[in-house]
C-alpha cells in the first residue's frame, strides 16, 4: 500500500492535490479537435496528390502523428482510472471512458487490468503486463500492442461472466459512441476511412510500442520483501524517459513512468515535482528520449539484470 508523503517532501499527499480540471478539458477537446482535423486535412491533401508514392508516404507520416494524438488521449483516460482527470466523478468517468474508446479500449476493463498491474508491477507471473513484453524485443515490438488490446477485452468478458453487467454496458456504450464517430461522423464529413482511419490504425501500434517499451523493459524483476524495508517502492520497475516539454504535454508526463509507480494517487502535474523531490530517496533509471530507450531495450530482456540497466542509474544524495 502506498503511503501519503509529507508536505514538507514537495509531494502533495492525495487531498493536497489539485487536481487540473481545466487543463485536462481543454487538452481533452484539443487532442479530438486535432485528430479530426487531421482526418479532414489528409482527405483534403492526399485526395488531390497523383504520385502513389509521396500519396501514401504522406499518409503514412500523418498516421504516425494520429498515433501520437491517440496516445495522448490514452494516457489521459489513465488518469482517469486513477480518479483523477477531473475533481467530478461524472466528468472523470465520462470523458476517460470516451477518450479511452476512440483508442478502442474498454475503459472500466483497463481499469481493472491497470490496478492488477501496479498490484504486481514486474513481477513474473503476476503482473498482467508480462505476455506483450516478455518474449523476444521484436515480439513486444510488432505484436504487444495487440496482445495488450486483446487482454483488455478478455478482462472485460471476465466482468460479464461475473454478471456485472452495468461495467460491460458502460464500456460497450463508449465504445459504441467511438465507432460512430469513425464509421457515421467521419464518412458523413466526406472522409475516407481507407486514407485516414485504417493507416491510423496501422501506425498506432508501432507508436504505442515506441512509448511502452520505454516503461518497463529491461528491468531486473521486482521482489516482494527485498530491500532494507521490504517496500517495493524501493525496487525499480519502470524507468524515466527525458523528453521535450511538447510531448511531456502532449503524453501528460507518461514518461515519469516510474515516478508515477511509486506515486499512482498523483495527477500527471504533479509527476515532474515529485521526480525532484524523490529522487533523493529513491533510484531511478534514466534514459534520454525515447529512441534510446527503444534502442536501449534491444540489448535487453524484459526482465533483464542489474548490469544492463546500471549505467542509467540516477541517484542523487539529496532531494534538491
Amino acid at each position: 500500500m502506498i503511503t501519503a508523503v509529507k508536505p514538507s517532501t514537495g509531494i502533495p499527499t492525495p487531498k493536497e492535490q489539485v487536481i487540473p480540471s481545466g487543463s485536462n478539458l481543454f487538452k481533452s477537446c484539443f487532442l479530438v479537435v486535432m485528430l479530426l482535423g487531421s482526418f479532414y486535412a489528409t482527405q483534403l491533401i492526399a485526395g488531390q496528390m497523383e504520385n502513389v508514392w509521396l500519396k501514401w508516404s504522406f499518409i503514412a507520416l500523418i498516421s504516425a502523428w494520429n498515433g501520437m494524438l491517440l496516445i495522448g488521449m490514452g494516457v489521459l483516460s489513465h488518469d482517469a482510472v486513477h480518479g483523477v482527470l477531473f475533481r467530478s466523478r461524472f466528468w472523470n468517468e465520462l470523458w476517460g471512458g470516451l477518450l479511452a474508446a476512440i483508442v478502442l479500449i474498454p475503459l472500466e476493463a483497463n481499469r481493472q487490468f491497470h490496478i492488477e498491474h501496479h498490484r504486481y508491477s514486474h513481477q513474473p507471473g503476476l503482473d498482467p503486463e508480462n505476455p506483450m513484453h516478455q518474449g523476444s524485443f521484436l515480439y513486444a515490438l510488432l505484436l504487444g500492442p495487440y496482445v495488450a488490446l486483446f487482454a483488455q477485452y478478455q478482462v472485460l468478458a471476465a466482468i460479464a461472466i461475473r454478471g456485472d453487467f452495468g461495467r460491460v454496458l458502460k464500456d460497450i456504450l463508449f465504445i459504441g459512441v467511438a465507432l460512430c464517430m469513425y464509421f457515421l461522423l467521419l464518412p458523413a464529413l466526406g472522409v475516407s476511412l481507407m486514407l485516414t482511419w485504417v493507416p491510423t490504425l496501422v501506425a498506432l501500434p508501432l507508436v504505442f510500442s515506441v512509448r511502452a517499451l520505454a516503461d518497463h523493459y529491461g528491468i531486473p524483476a521486482v521482489v516482494p520483501g527485498a530491500g532494507t524495508s521490504g517496500d517495493v517502492r524501493e525496487q525499480l520497475s519502470g524507468w524515466v524517459v527525458l523528453t521535450p516539454r511538447w510531448l511531456q504535454w502532449l503524453w501528460s508526463h507518461v514518461n515519469y513512468h516510474e515516478v508515477h509507480h511509486k506515486y499512482p494517487y498523483l495527477s500527471h502535474q504533479y509527476l515532474p515535482q515529485a521526480f525532484e523531490a524523490s529522487r533523493g530517496q529513491y533510484p531511478y533509471l534514466v534514459v534520454d528520449g525515447y529512441w534510446k530507450a527503444v534502442a536501449n531495450a534491444m540489448k535487453l530482456d524484459y526482465y533483464g539484470k542489474p548490469e544492463g540497466v546500471r549505467p542509467f542509474m540516477a541517484l542523487t544524495s539529496s532531494a534538491p
